[in-house]
């Protein structure tokens, strides 16, 4: 069975904030949207995913905050501000 998942709309000002160790934007620490700061609890996924039909590379995140269940996908060109999130429905 396949899972929505509502992509966030960037027109909101989305971001994510991130914890950048050695390497730049390394951990998602919270998502800002609508004005509200989400702090990520927990995150259950970390996978890289290569795009195949234009060779990115992204690393996805699948997190938990505030009761609710976000996937965070990052161009691993670290190109600022490109990030899309989705809020990922449970049924």
């Amino acid at each position: 069975m396949r899972q929505k998942h509502n992509q966030i709309s960037q027109k909101k000002a989305s971001r994510v904030k991130f914890y950048s160790g050695y390497k730049n934007r390394q951990i998602p620490r919270s998502i800002v949207t609508g004005g509200k700061e989400h702090i990520i609890t927990n995150i259950k996924e970390q996978k890289r995913i290569l795009n195949s039909k234009t060779g990115e590379i992204f690393n996805q995140f699948v997190c938990q905050a505030d009761k609710k269940t976000f996937i965070i996908k990052v161009p691993e060109n670290q190109v600022k501000d490109k990030e899309v999130i989705y809020e990922k429905k449970n049924h």
